[in-house]
C-alpha cells in the first residue's frame, strides 16, 4: 500500500518538475542578456531525482 502511494506522488513530482524545466528553459530562451537558471537547473535535477524514487518504488510494489 504504502510503496504504492510512494509511486503515485514520485511519479507526479518528476511529471510536474519537467514541465516546470520545459517551461522555464522556453522562458529563458526568449530573455537577452544574463539569465538566471536556478529554477531550470533545480527543477531538471530534483526531476530526476523523483524520477529514481519512481523507479525504487516500482521495483517494490511490482518486482
Amino acid at each position: 500500500m504504502i510503496p504504492s502511494i510512494g509511486l503515485v506522488i514520485s511519479y507526479l513530482m518528476a511529471l510536474y518538475l519537467f514541465y516546470v524545466a520545459y517551461f522555464e528553459a522556453i522562458k529563458i530562451s526568449n530573455q537577452e542578456g544574463k539569465v538566471n537558471g536556478t529554477l531550470l537547473i533545480m527543477s531538471a535535477a530534483m526531476a530526476m531525482v523523483f524520477t529514481e524514487f519512481s523507479m525504487v518504488f516500482h521495483s517494490q510494489s511490482f518486482g
